[in-house]
């Protein structure tokens, strides 16, 4: 680089991480017991009841919090999304968000007070919400992947960073717009400087401060959508799925489902700072509204306690991470109708690669069945060495490389250079923490391709493939086999000299620690889990052709009772 010095604040960064998650192991462990319970009961609350009557008692609180016309809309909106089938992820969602919103706010207000109050804490605190503020919201993923895995409470910290400054900035606002001589009157009068806070700057402030929070809300949502990414779970999910595998109805339907609740929420928080006007003659509903109030708040108790009612022979709960390709859908789903039907409840956690593994390696996931070694996945095997139980092969004759269609004249990726008019200089990827990609990276170095790797999803990759062969066009894209592509289409994996992508991969199974002593069964039926590449094209091909994963993966299980016999039999 011209002789410059490069400074290596990536190596730096990573060193600090490893160092915290050593030393702040506790902390994180308190931070993480405190999260869990909290989206829990939020969850526990919202689903206790049938969702019917949970949406009416919804709309009657968010009637006595703002006015009828929101309520009225709440009810609406809600029962559109219990119909659209998106009730149990919107509950997801909005557990999410009120975890994340209680934190911010917990923090944020002492701060905002704080800042409010000195101008010193303020010239402190005011760049870091800037940082905060500025830095991309994905960065934060990163860290909270690694300090604690997968699922709700990475989602939950990642939101709170994101989305807490503007209740410190406005609480800060609020009260510096008090104005100097009604704190000069609270003075005169007596006032302790609490007494003048809670009495005078707070109520005049709250407007200002309700606007913060209104804000926070709608950025923890969407924060917590993006947090899919990482086996948040809820409609972000479903919205990720959407994109990776291209389905763009169910991805409008998840959208239209999150634009009603910030609806909701926005317009709700945005009433409670407003006053209401009460007309002559309308004394009446102020009596309605107190016993609704008094009949809201005994059925909240109530469902808080019976939310911890746990039912006799309550299932065990199996949590399987996957990624979104074809490959790992239809073997994913396969593996959690058979534990269904053994009993058991099976959550699913839909991620990218290197949190799938990282979950697994700190035990929030109890197994992935992704493991494409020995050279796809070898930067993982090496990272965890120890940490996870390799329960061994699940499916033989896979092959990894570049593919192209059979009628483009190519048949080597040393062959590519001298063709790249002919594929534009492109090769079509998936998504960028995938093992293939790494591999086509070096293959780009040691071919001495001049070609750009276009990064996107397994979803993107076929459609791209299909559209070329279409058209009869040259293409060039990362692929696997076994893959429904290869049974659709006549294609080819181009000759690897270098052996990049090795000779042949193998399919495995990894488990955390100490699975087998936990859920010996599942550990069982996971250890024994085995296929051919015929029996998961099928299955992905019955996906593509519109079958739900779950719908697929019940045909196949019952068109193969023996195999399914062989990994279940004690």
């Amino acid at each position: 680089m011209n002789g410059i010095p490069k400074i290596h604040l990536a190596e730096w960064v990573d060193a600090l991480i490893k160092w915290m998650q050593v030393h702040f192991a506790p902390f994180f462990a308190v931070i993480q017991g405190a999260i869990e319970p909290t989206t829990d009961f939020f969850e526990r609350i919202l689903t206790v009841l049938p969702p019917l009557p949970t949406i009416l008692l919804l709309s009657l609180i968010i009637w006595l919090l703002s006015r009828w016309r929101i309520a009225l809309f709440a009810l609406l909106g809600m029962s559109f999304i219990l119909y659209l089938g998106l009730w149990e992820a919107s509950v997801q969602t909005i557990a999410l968000v009120l975890t994340s919103t209680l934190l911010s706010i917990v923090i944020g207000i002492p701060l905002g007070l704080w800042v409010g109050r000195s101008d010193q804490a303020k010239k402190v605190i005011s760049p870091l919400l800037d940082f905060m503020q500025t830095m991309p919201a994905f960065i934060y993923l990163i860290p909270a992947v690694f300090f604690f895995a997968l699922g709700a409470v990475p989602a939950v910290i990642a939101s709170v960073i994101f989305a807490m400054p503007p209740t410190i900035r406005m609480t800060g606002l609020g009260l510096r717009q008090v104005s100097s001589e009604l704190k000069e009157a609270a003075d005169a009068f007596g006032s302790t400087p609490w007494q003048r806070l809670v009495k005078v700057e707070l109520p005049l402030a709250k407007s200002t401060i309700l606007a913060g929070i209104n804000q926070t809300i709608m950025l923890s949502l969407s924060m917590v959508v993006i947090s899919s990414m990482i086996g948040a779970g809820g409609l972000g999910e479903i919205v990720l799925q959407s994109i990776s595998r291209l389905q763009v109805g169910k991805g409008f339907e998840a959208g239209l489902a999150i634009v009603i609740i910030a609806i909701i929420l926005d317009r709700m928080t945005q009433n409670l700072g407003e006053p209401r006007q009460q007309a002559k003659g309308a004394t009446p509903w102020a009596g309605v509204r107190k016993w609704v109030s008094i009949v809201a708040i005994l059925a909240l108790l109530g469902l808080g306690v019976a939310s911890y009612a746990k039912p006799g022979g309550a299932k065990e709960k199996v949590t399987l991470a996957y990624v979104s390709w074809d490959t790992e859908i239809a073997s994913t789903h396969v593996i959690k109708r058979v534990l269904e039907d053994q009993g058991y409840e099976v959550d699913m956690k839909e991620t990218e690669a290197g949190p799938m593994w990282s979950g697994v390696v700190a035990g929030d996931v109890d197994a992935h069945l992704a493991a494409w070694l020995p050279v796809t996945g070898k930067v993982f095997v090496q990272k965890y060495k120890g940490q996870y139980d390799d329960l061994g092969v699940s499916l033989k004759g896979a092959r990894l490389g570049l593919v192209v269609p059979e009628y483009v004249p190519v048949d080597s990726i040393e062959e590519l250079n001298a063709n790249k008019d002919l594929f534009g200089g492109k090769i079509i990827g998936i998504d960028p923490g995938a093992g293939i990609m790494q591999n086509t990276e070096k293959a780009l170095k040691q071919y001495g391709l001049d070609y750009s790797l276009v990064s996107g999803s397994d979803a993107t990759m076929t459609a791209s493939l299909a559209k070329a062969i279409e058209q009869k066009k040259p293409i060039v894209v990362v692929g696997w086999q076994p893959h429904w592509i290869f049974a659709k289409y006549d294609l080819k994996i181009l000759k690897d000299p270098k052996g990049i992508y090795g000779e042949e991969e193998q399919i495995h199974t990894i488990a955390r620690k100490g699975l087998k002593e936990d859920m010996p069964e599942v550990y069982r039926i996971l250890d024994r889990f085995a296929w051919t590449k015929e029996d998961m094209e099928s299955v992905m091909l019955d996906i593509r052709k519109g079958k739900t994963p779950d719908e697929a993966a019940e045909a196949w299980i019952k068109a193969h009772p023996e195999k399914v016999a062989a990994w279940t039999k004690e």
